[in-house]
């Protein structure tokens, strides 16, 4: 059976290029769509997309987008510049029986002209040319930039090099009123390119100064018509409105084919003070609180580098897991129970500081605050009603304990990861956005929690790879995955130490990754499935799979 295929027409003349391939549609099958993404996950990856390139027809270079946004697609590329062009170029492969011409290289050209990424943050809040419902009041078919993450009082920097032609200072128009883009920069570069930076607390650039790509140019907020601080890109293109390379006006044209990988500003392991320099291979102490006689065992078996136990648990353990070995890392969680009732923050940290001073006098520095904030269980709904007021709580709390035990480094808990179920949780995105300042400003570190019911769910960003976005959000800060597990009734413990074996060793040198604690080594109810030991003292598969590891 013929690999299925499809064929990509401008919008434009829409049906006049449809009529131009209807003898070739009528010998060969393919499917017809003027829309790009429709042609990029039609029968993906095994299609072929075949593409009447004309110069007009996309407002963009498509072979290029699809080339950096789709790289392992197939394209069968048709240079038409016109439906009768393209309709003869079918009539030639119609006689020689021919359905596809040349194959198209996969590699992705060297653009002449390219855009560094310009903020700290590799996230994309907003991407080009969506809401149109949003964007047409103001004459635009979408939106016409990038929106790129980008905290209050984040650095932004030139995408390339360049001159300043406009600085706008104090985010007005010349009439008083506001500009929509508030405070920004706009620099001209070679070949009839221009950026705009949007949306600045404070613009450190000059009219006529000489940038470099790299070189700070502002500092991120909200000015103008923004919610929530961010960097807004715009690209222009001289020429290219009139020359129909793009259906926005002005000269807009998408930046993202120029844009550089956001990876290139993850910043370099060392800066995250990571001592152990690799990521451990860990696991939760018991959901009850004290480890038990029968759990040692286990931990020896599992040759795990890395424990979480409860600030409830028993400081002495801490002897007993250094005799296993004496390296062992030991995070502490401070634990509470938030059951029905309204907790505020100063009663927490006087509920914990005792405990914590037990496992702080021992030499823990690691303290995770509180757990899954964002469930009704534990304290959503009761003792605050969103992300923002949780930040708040979690502020209060490290600033009291630090005060009291200051070399101690203190960990923004591991949210519930999902969406919102009335009752029981707030959306985990929503949630950790609501918390960005507390997080940046009081935070040592940050935890996740990401589980996963099959192999690819594991590598499913809902699921095992939840902590790519966390590095996403927070590119500087060092992340330890508090808990995972594949929690299912129907997957044997076998096949969850293989998987728990293969996420250890994914994880093992990403740099900024601190250590991943499965779920859970034993505990009295509530978790047999995911339980490293029975309450009976059966070893499962999972300790023997993960302590055979060859790393």
């Amino acid at each position: 059976m013929p690999d299925p295929q499809i064929i990509l027409l401008p919008k434009q003349n829409y049906y006049a290029w449809v009529a131009a391939a209807k003898d070739y549609v009528l010998k060969f099958g393919p499917n017809l769509t003027p829309d790009p993404e429709t042609a990029a996950h039609f029968n993906a990856p095994s299609q072929t997309i075949t593409i009447a390139n004309t110069p007009d027809g996309f407002g963009r270079d498509i072979v290029q987008w699809f080339k950096n946004t789709y790289p392992n697609l197939k394209l069968d590329v048709v240079d038409a510049g016109s439906p009768d062009d393209f309709k003869n170029a079918l009539a030639t492969r119609i006689t020689n029986d021919q359905q596809f011409g040349p194959p198209a290289s996969t590699k992705v050209d060297s653009a002449p002209f390219s855009l560094r990424w310009p903020t700290d943050f590799p996230k994309i809040t907003q991407p080009f040319g969506v809401n149109p419902d949003i964007y047409r009041r103001f004459g635009l078919p979408g939106h016409e930039g990038l929106d790129i993450r980008a905290p209050m009082g984040a650095n932004v920097y030139a995408a390339a090099d360049g001159t300043v032609f406009q600085v706008n200072a104090d985010g007005k128009l010349a009439n008083g009123a506001a500009h929509a883009y508030g405070i920004h920069v706009r620099v001209q570069h070679r070949d009839g390119y221009q950026t705009i930076y949007a949306h600045f607390q404070q613009a450190l650039a000059q009219v006529g100064q000489q940038v470099k790509a790299g070189d700070k140019i502002g500092i991120a907020d909200s000015t103008g018509n923004s919610t929530g601080s961010h960097l807004h890109l715009t690209l222009k293109k001289q020429g290219a409105t009139a020359s129909g390379l793009t259906n926005y006006p002005n000269d807009i044209i998408d930046p993202t084919p120029f844009l550089q990988d956001s990876g290139t500003v993850t910043p370099p392991a060392n800066t995250f003070g990571w001592a152990y320099g690799k990521c451990l291979v860990g696991v939760n102490g018991r959901a009850d609180g004290p480890l038990m006689e029968a759990d040692y065992p286990v931990l020896q078996t599992s040759r795990v580098e890395a424990i979480k136990l409860l600030s409830s648990g028993r400081p002495e353990n801490l002897d007993r897991l250094r005799q296993i070995k004496n390296d062992m890392f030991v995070m502490v969680r401070l634990f509470a129970d938030f059951r029905g009732r309204t907790v505020r923050s100063d009663e927490f940290a006087s509920w914990v500081e005792f405990d914590m001073g037990q496992f702080y006098n021992r030499g823990v520095r690691y303290f995770e605050v509180h757990n899954e904030p964002n469930l009704q269980l534990e304290g959503w709904k009761f003792s605050w009603q969103d992300g923002r007021e949780f930040g708040n709580w979690f502020k209060d709390v490290v600033n009291r304990l630090k005060a009291k035990y200051p070399e101690a480094k203190f960990g923004y808990p591991g949210l519930s990861p999902g969406a919102s179920i009335s009752g029981q949780r707030v959306d985990s995105w929503a949630f950790l956005g609501q918390g960005d300042e507390a997080i940046r400003s009081a935070a040592d570190w940050v935890a996740c929690h990401c589980y996963w019911v099959s192999d690819s769910d594991q590598l499913a960003p809902t699921g095992g790879l939840v902590y790519e976005e966390y590095r996403k959000r927070y590119p500087s800060k060092l992340l330890f995955i508090t808990e995972f597990s594949n929690p299912t009734d129907n997957t044997n413990t076998r096949i969850k130490g293989q998987q728990y074996v293969n996420y250890y060793k994914r994880l093992r040198d990403l740099p900024g990754l601190g250590a991943a604690f499965a779920f859970v080594l034993s505990a009295s109810s509530f978790f047999p499935n995911e339980a490293w030991r029975l309450e009976d003292g059966t070893m499962t598969d999972i300790p023997k799979i993960v302590g055979a590891r060859n790393f």
